[in-house]
């Protein structure tokens, strides 16, 4: 690869423009864990430019208010063991500790886990769940929009005009609020998850006031779940509440089978990982 072939901006700015004058044969670079993965199962056909962001500077972990401002180059590691994430965010905290492999947390990115889309990216659903805003820059500005319209919409058009992720803002967990995460994985020691759940709920004592459930890994985007939004606030968590909301909650998704697990294996995993997790706030 020749110097012209890997550019390392140390503006936003410069990176944004970079990306927009050559969006037809750029790669951008972060951690690198699925990058340069694919380079070297086969070296791409043409040209490729490798635009670095590891020197603009978004690696930060901020407190701004009542929320998380998380630059897109933070890492995995970074955040699982960040002291303000483990207090206002523990949600978050648990899944970045729990992705991958300590090697591969060491480099890899929240917005990279995001920006990649990939159906098992557990950083997706653990923002969707979190009601996360990605802040997106580009030649004509910053933007700001919920995870769940990014990770719909076509990246043609979210990352349009060398487009890329700056930060993530996250509303900090309430003193009222409970959370939860769980996940499924094919083997011990494969990271990747075959299905996930994520959920913060409000509670008054005993009595849920408001829930948001969110399942990973089953459809090509994290689904939020409206049976638990319908059938949970104002009640007290029982068994036969819990294992309804976790019947319906699974019934809702379409999964996909992949090589680690079938459509049916998922709808009934996920009725499973549901119910554990809601059963720990009864």
């Amino acid at each position: 690869m020749s110097a012209n072939d890997f550019l390392a901006p140390t503006e936003l700015s410069q990176a944004c423009s970079l990306l927009s004058r050559e969006a037809d044969q750029t790669a951008v670079l972060a951690g690198g864990t699925n990058l340069m993965a694919r380079f070297n199962r086969r070296l791409p056909r043409r040209r490729v430019v490798i635009v670095y962001l590891g020197r603009l500077g978004l690696d930060y972990i901020r407190v701004n208010g009542g929320q998380l401002v998380v630059g897109a180059c933070a890492t995995l590691s970074d955040i699982a063991v960040s002291r303000e994430i483990q207090r206002h965010l523990p949600l978050l905290a648990r899944t970045c500790g729990e992705m991958a492999c300590p090697a591969v947390r060491n480099a890899a990115t929240l917005g990279g886990n995001v920006a990649n889309g990939a159906r098992n990216a557990d950083g997706m659903a653990a923002l969707t769940a979190l009601v996360a805003r990605v802040v997106v820059a580009s030649t004509a500005g910053e933007k700001k929009m919920p995870i769940e319209q990014f990770i719909m919409s076509p990246k043609i058009e979210t990352l349009k005009n060398g487009g890329l992720i700056k930060e993530f803002e996250i509303p900090a967990l309430g003193a009222d609020e409970k959370w939860g995460w769980m996940k499924l994985k094919q083997r011990q020691g494969e990271g990747r998850s075959v299905v996930s759940v994520a959920v913060r709920m409000k509670m008054a004592g005993e009595i849920c006031q408001d829930v948001r459930l969110v399942l990973g890994a089953m459809a090509p985007h994290p689904s939020v779940s409206p049976a638990a939004a319908s059938l949970l606030p104002g009640k007290t968590l029982t068994a036969e509440l819990i294992k309804e909301t976790a019947d319906k909650a699974a019934s809702e998704t379409e999964p996909l089978s992949d090589v680690r697990g079938s459509a049916w294996y998922k709808k009934r995993a996920a009725a499973v990982l549901v119910r554990r997790v809601l059963s720990q706030f009864s």
